[in-house]
């Protein structure tokens, strides 16, 4: 059995939804806990992969999954956008799968569809009282705030490793604490992955949750629904509340035996599965007939994540190292007006994850990139390579041309023994580490230069949005990133760049604009090189006229 698959699938009313496909069989509609991804259905997935075909689907506003268009979603929403995807894979008469938030909505895709769905199992399901609902609604969901003191890591640590040990995560006291211990930390670092992915979306998920009434769903259906509960898990005094709801309602107490746990899930889906034998490569089929702006393209090097943007002519952007193709947001905005701009995540960064059997070097990279972007339909389009990515782009012996934007040029230095450690720690000094990375990349040149000789231009303030989606690409890169950075840090683009059709453009306001120049004079012919202001209104024409 190989690893998941995954696809982003368009719907008819315009979100991209994320789906993570494995097994053979079968289908079982697989609903996740919030704030997690369907990623935190994996370990469940394997177990059941040689008895179905399990379709995982990210929440609305988790994961890779748009948030809903409304700024106050209910239950019964992301319940008929689910409904909504597995009609569009074609899915009829199949199990649905839900734990803690995903069991409400299998719930209620069950009362708004119960031609759809054949049985739903409710893995871990709650029913509030009134008084827990609303203290829950009052504290349990603080905003996240972005800034440039690093507070937002700090919390977010601090969050992730209380919800282990309490429920609520913000109550003290013998009465809320949990009768398990905490996982691992790879467990918890998985968590807050999860939280990034979500970023401040995963407010309306979970308080969606709290708002339901979850007790009164459960008599509108006629479907069997089957609530199992391990006892290691938060919600199981919640199962006795459920009785009562009705003869189709079934209650399954368990041990803390994830093994028979597993066994249970499986004879019941067995019980109730009605639809066609089919496999993961069917369900990513049938989601790629629904294509969107973002693509998750299946490469050597693992699953990539590409975006593309804009009508027009071709051109391809590779964001700079440390970050992600979000930090791109600003040029893309003006870009698309006359191109079709395609963007890549480097592999093994950010959402675009190294498979388990690839190294971070660089022939893996441009590989990935290379096999991606012929999915997409860009291969032989020219490539805009930002800062460390440079290396990538020369390798990409079909692209049109390379213009190199602001390239790194500290090869001579030791630059790659900067590059923070990011490995999980109990004290979140990781998460610390990969904040501070990203801030100060956005403030010196090089980043490990602190002084105020190596400051870049800062204009009217500092871009507390882009440090944010750099900060949130180094935790989701993890240590695995790091180390790509240090193959880009380390790779002498010299030979290379002279046997190709490069542009170089240099940011006029960078501090290190003149060794830039010094470095490209060696290199290439003058008429190569060209200083530009930093700001994206200045960058943009110069990129248009060499596209054109």
């Amino acid at each position: 059995m190989t690893g998941p698959l995954q696809s982003i699938l368009r719907t008819g009313s315009g979100h991209e939804i994320r789906i993570q496909a494995l097994g053979q069989g079968p289908a079982l509609v697989m609903c996740h806990e919030s704030p997690r991804s369907s990623s935190a259905l994996l370990p469940l997935a394997n177990r059941l992969a040689d008895r179905f075909t399990c379709v995982m689907v990210d929440t609305p506003g988790f994961g890779l999954s748009d948030a809903l268009h409304m700024t106050r979603p209910e239950i019964p929403d992301f319940a008929n956008l689910l409904l909504e995807v597995t009609g569009a894979l074609g899915l009829q008469q199949v199990p649905y799968y839900g734990t803690h938030t995903g069991a409400a909505i299998a719930v209620e895709a069950a009362v708004q569809a119960p031609e759809r769905v054949s049985a739903a199992i409710l893995d871990g399901y709650a029913i509030f009282t009134a008084e827990e609902r609303d203290q829950l609604l009052a504290s349990y969901l603080p905003a996240f705030r972005p800034s440039m003191d690093g507070a937002l890591a700090a919390w977010l640590w601090a969050r992730v490793r209380d919800q282990f040990t309490a429920f609520p995560w913000n109550q003290v006291g013998d009465g809320s604490k949990l009768g398990f211990g905490p996982p691992s930390l790879s467990a918890m670092q998985r968590v807050v992955d999860d939280f990034l992915l979500a970023d401040d979306a995963y407010r309306a998920g979970y308080s969606a949750a709290f708002r339901y009434d979850h007790f009164a769903p459960l008599g509108k259906t006629d479907r069997p629904l089957h609530i199992v509960t391990r006892e290691d898990d938060l919600l199981f005094a919640h199962m006795e509340r459920a009785r009562g709801a009705g003869e189709h309602m079934h209650l399954h107490p368990l041990s803390a035996d994830r093994h028979a746990w597993a066994e249970k899930i499986a004879d019941i889906a067995q019980a109730h599965a009605a639809g066609e034998p089919m496999d993961q490569h069917e369900i990513v089929r049938r989601a790629a007939a629904h294509p969107g702006g973002r693509r998750i393209a299946t490469t050597s090097a693992g699953p990539v994540v590409t975006r593309v943007d804009g009508t027009g002519e071709t051109v391809v952007l590779l964001h700079d190292v440390p970050g992600g193709m979000a930090d791109l947001d600003h040029v893309v905005q003006r870009l698309e007006r006359s191109f079709e701009v395609v963007r890549v995540n480097l592999p093994g960064l950010g959402a675009s994850r190294l498979a388990e059997n690839a190294t971070g070097t660089l022939e893996t990279l441009f590989e990935g990139v290379a096999e991606a972007l012929a999915e997409a339909g860009a291969k032989g389009a020219p490539v805009v390579a930002f800062g460390a990515s440079l290396p990538v782009a020369l390798e990409l012996e079909d692209a049109d041309r390379v213009i190199a934007i602001d390239p790194w040029t500290q090869v001579a230095s030791n630059a790659a023994g900067h590059v923070p450690d990011l490995i999980p720690d109990w004290d979140g000094s990781h998460l610390m580490a990969a904040f501070w990375w990203a801030r100060d990349y956005e403030i010196y040149k090089p980043w490990y230069n602190r002084v105020n000789a190596e400051l870049r231009a800062l204009g009217n303030e500092r871009d507390t949005a882009r440090v944010h989606h750099r900060f949130r690409a180094n935790v989701l890169s993890g240590n695995q990133g790091a180390d790509i950075a240090k193959v880009l840090y380390r790779s002498d683009c010299g030979e290379k760049i002279k046997a190709r059709d490069v542009q170089v453009l240099i940011y006029d306001s960078d501090p290190d604009a003149d060794r830039i120049q010094d470095w490209a004079n060696r290199r290439l012919d003058p008429a190569h090189i060209h200083r530009v202001p930093r700001a994206p209104q200045d960058l943009v024409p110069a990129l248009t006229g060499f596209l054109t």
